[in-house]
């Protein structure tokens, strides 16, 4: 649980690295900026817009399972959907979304991994 944060959406005017895909925040882009102190360590979470809108999609599903006392992790997306997912029923579009939005995670991760690699 945080001692206390603040959530900001504010426009990029440098690069930044997304907490969850790793994937670049360009400039002019808006993101979501997350700062706070956790059990007494200060901290700041940057995530790009669609990490954003993939967790406040997961964190309404009912299927969704904070650990009690965070309703989730920064930087552990990709595995909270791969957690989430088998247990939305089979044959709802939901479960669908979940795995896909688990994959453009993904695929971004490497994209930007290779991309390091790269430079």
């Amino acid at each position: 649980m945080s001692d206390f944060q603040t959530e900001t959406m504010p426009v990029a005017r440098k690069q930044h690295q997304c907490c969850e895909c790793y994937g670049p925040i360009q400039p002019g882009q808006q993101y979501q900026l997350i700062s706070g102190c956790w059990d007494g360590d200060m901290d700041t979470f940057k995530t790009c817009s669609a990490c954003t809108a993939a967790r406040s999609w997961a964190t309404t599903q009912p299927e969704w399972m904070g650990d009690g006392e965070h309703l989730y992790y920064f930087g552990q997306m990709e595995e909270d959907l791969s957690y989430t997912a088998p247990e939305i029923p089979p044959g709802d579009g939901r479960r669908f979304k979940a795995y896909r939005l688990q994959l453009q995670i993904t695929r971004r991760r490497k994209a930007a991994s290779e991309a390091r690699k790269a430079a």
